[in-house]
């Protein structure tokens, strides 16, 4: 298993569907919290949300910007995604 994360690492992460919905939404409403992603996307359960945000944060495909209950998301645009 690790071998096969070991691939999509080095091809700079990989999404799943439910990923890439979370990352649409931050995308279109950016800032956002988690309580603004969980009341909008009701099918994800909070816990795997917040697996899912951490995985994009490893990835460095979103920012987290503060601590606690007043963390907000951002989408961090690269040169492949301009």
């Amino acid at each position: 298993m690790d071998d096969k994360y070991d691939v999509f690492r080095t091809k700079g992460g990989y999404l799943n569907e439910r990923q890439k919905e979370i990352q649409n939404f931050i995308g279109k409403n950016q800032p956002v919290k988690i309580s603004d992603i969980s009341k909008s996307l009701e099918n994800i359960t909070i816990h795997t949300l917040k697996k899912d945000l951490q995985y994009m944060k490893t990835e460095k495909m979103i920012t987290a910007v503060g601590k606690g209950k007043g963390t907000v998301y951002i989408i961090k645009f690269n040169k492949r995604q301009t």
